[in-house]
Parts: structure tokens; C-alpha cells; sequence
């Protein structure tokens, strides 16, 4: 193999397919990215068998070929190499030159033969989302997820689709975010998959940019192709919960929040929140709501913030990771608070589509 590539699209590329490189691992060559050029492309992959990872960059190709480069000195390398083309050139011991401007390395790869390739994917049905919209949805429910191992299906988020309406959810069982919005066409499938994590971390950074993206899916794995990335992961078995149980039929109040001011307050407020004491209190009156939290170790805090609110006095309290994480993500201006009473799930919405339910702590 002998190319030659822009070192910034390489760079990417590298980085891209290297976040699915195992780290530790029995086979040796599942800590390598499989390189192979033709027709002037060159392809980049990884895997770590649950989930693997493909991009291709234009390229300009003298010699076809293929061969294995170790995932993190090549990183290293190119990241350190000058501005300009970069010479990639592979012997038949699967040696690798790389030489850019007046730097030059040569790295020892593994027989590309030993790499595993992918079975193919047959699909049972699939829809076609923007990139973007994609990314946003996964990551204002993403913090939702479980950490309990013994919880497995709660570890992924679910991506359903229902009547041409995708929904994506995750929970904790302490507090639940989705986010719906309708598919452009007709005709999609019904179904429900749960998505790892670690899936969704990865698509947080392909899917960055314009453009559509092809969801494909089947009972046990999915595909997501992005412009010249595609990227193919088991599904987590099991099925996801009656998330929807949780949402309250009604909601006697709600009040309207300012989301910067609320998130600023929230901010400033949790830094006297301690582990004996991490609860941060909302106490509304009429027009103002007042944040404030207190720790035998730290001390006190509280800052008011101008609401609309009507209803009569009343004291939330909460954790304020439960509030910062969502907040966050979401764009709008005003964020609706819906409640019934202290201690009933308290109701978040704003973006649309998105609605954040989440219990309080009893104070």
C-alpha cells in the first residue's frame, strides 16, 4: 500500500475509529485500526467486537493494499506530524513508513488477515433522521441511564418508534428523560431497541455536522451511517420498562423559569451542598421562586429568581445534579415546571419533544 492523505483528515479519522480500539484485550489485533485504500479512498476501522466503526477519507492511491497500524502510536504520531500530505507506505511485513515534510516513522503492524471483519447486516427495517436532530436527542436523555449493573436493560437508552414517531428515553428509576419527534416518510416500521451506552457516546461525535442519517436495525444489532462513517453495535438484550406509568396523568401547578437564570442560581447554590446534606430547595411564592440549600459543613446559600408562578407557597427539594444535567442540553428560554405537591414527580419540559420527570428528595 502506498498513499498519500491530508494529515488534518487523517488526524480525524484516526481519532474517530480510535475511540472504539480496545484497550485491554486477549487479541492484539483489536488494539490496531485496519487501513485498506482503493480507488482513491482510504478506509479506517475498529472494533472491539461489540461495536465497530468505518470512515474513509479521500486519498490519493499509487499502490492498493491494506494493512494494521497500533491505534494509539499512530494517533500519537500523526497528531505530532506538521501541517501538509502525508506518505503512507506499507511493505509486504507489514511495515509502515509515515513521512511528512522532513519527519519520518516507520511502525510495525499486524496482518490485516487477522482482523475481523464484519458479518454483514440484514436489516428489519430502518428510518432516515437529520444527523443533528439525532444527536441532540440522545444526549438530552443520555445522563438519565443507570450505573447498576444488575439493571442491565436501564444501562442503554430506548429508541422506539411508534406511528412514524421516534422516541428516544432513559431512566434510572429515580427520574426519566425523552425526547419525541416525528420521522419524515412513510411507511417506517414499528419496533423498539435499546442502545447501549457506549454506542451513544460514539454517535454524540459522528454525528457532528450536516446531513442525514441512515438508522438500520434489527432484533440484535444497529447501524447508523453518516456521510462516510458507518457504524455497527450489538443491542442491549432485554425489554425496556413502561417508562410512560411514571408520567402523571395531571398537574395541579406549574411554573415558567427563566432557563439561564435557573441554571446560574442552581450553580452557585449547590456549592455549599455536601454528601450529608445534597439537597438544594425551590420554594415559590407568587412571582419569585427562591433556590437556596444548607450543610452543617459548609453553610448556606440561596438566590431568588423572577417567576411566573400563581400558585400558593409551596417547598420542593431536590437533588441539584437532577436539574444541572438536564438543563444543560436543553436551548429554550423558559423551562415549565409541573408539580401537584412536594413529594409527587415533578414534570420539566421546554425543548419540544422533550419532557424530564424527576421524584423529589423528601427534606
Amino acid at each position: 500500500m502506498k498513499i498519500t492523505v491530508a494529515r488534518d483528515h487523517l488526524l480525524n479519522a484516526i481519532r474517530l475509529v480510535g475511540n472504539v480500539v480496545s484497550t485491554r484485550t486477549p487479541m492484539p489485533v483489536l488494539s490496531t485500526i485496519l487501513a485498506e485504500s482503493v480507488e482513491g479512498w482510504l478506509h479506517l476501522s475498529a472494533t472491539d467486537m461489540e461495536m465497530s466503526i468505518r470512515t474513509a477519507i479521500p486519498a490519493v492511491v499509487e499502490e492498493g493494499g491494506s494493512t494494521t497500524l497500533p491505534a494509539r502510536k499512530i494517533a500519537q504520531i500523526v497528531a505530532a506530524l506538521p501541517s501538509g500530505d502525508v506518505l503512507l507506505a506499507t511493505d509486504e511485513g507489514q511495515t509502515t513508513s509515515v513521512t511528512c515534510g522532513k519527519a519520518f516513522f516507520r511502525i510495525v503492524g499486524l496482518d490485516p488477515k487477522d482482523f475481523p471483519r464484519d458479518s454483514g447486516f440484514a436489516e428489519e427495517w430502518f428510518f432516515v433522521v437529520p444527523g443533528r436532530e439525532l444527536r441532540k436527542a440522545l444526549a438530552k436523555v443520555s445522563y438519565s441511564t443507570s450505573e447498576d449493573e444488575t439493571r442491565h436493560v436501564l444501562n442503554g437508552i430506548l429508541l422506539s418508534v411508534r406511528e412514524g414517531m421516534m422516541t428516544v428515553a432513559a431512566t434510572d428509576g429515580r427520574r426519566l428523560a425523552l425526547v419525541e419527534r416525528h420521522l419524515a416518510g412513510e411507511g417506517i416500521a414499528d419496533g423498539d431497541v435499546i442502545l447501549p451506552a457506549k454506542v451513544v457516546a460514539e454517535l454524540g461525535r459522528m454525528l457532528e455536522g450536516d446531513g442525514d442519517v441512515k438508522v438500520r436495525l434489527s432484533a440484535a444489532r444497529a447501524s447508523f451511517e453518516f456521510g462516510q462513517t458507518l457504524l455497527v453495535s450489538k443491542l442491549v438484550e432485554g425489554i425496556y420498562p413502561n417508562y410512560r406509568q411514571v408520567v402523571p396523568a395531571t398537574f395541579a401547578q406549574s411554573v415558567a423559569i427563566p432557563r439561564v437564570a435557573f441554571a446560574e442560581a442552581l450553580n452557585r447554590v449547590a456549592m455549599v451542598v455536601s454528601e450529608s446534606s445534597a439537597a438544594v430547595k425551590l420554594s415559590l411564592t407568587s412571582a419569585e421562586m427562591v433556590v437556596s440549600a444548607t450543610s452543617a459543613e459548609v453553610g448556606e446559600a440561596k438566590e431568588a429568581i423572577d417567576v411566573s408562578y400563581e400558585g400558593g407557597p409551596l417547598a420542593i427539594a431536590f437533588n441539584p445534579l437532577f436539574f444541572t444535567e438536564p438543563i444543560k442540553n436543553l436551548e429554550c428560554d423558559q423551562l415549565i415546571l409541573q408539580f401537584n405537591d412536594e413529594y409527587s414527580p415533578v414534570a420539566m419540559s421546554g425543548d419540544e419533544g422533550f419532557l424530564y420527570v424527576v421524584m423529589p428528595m423528601r427534606a
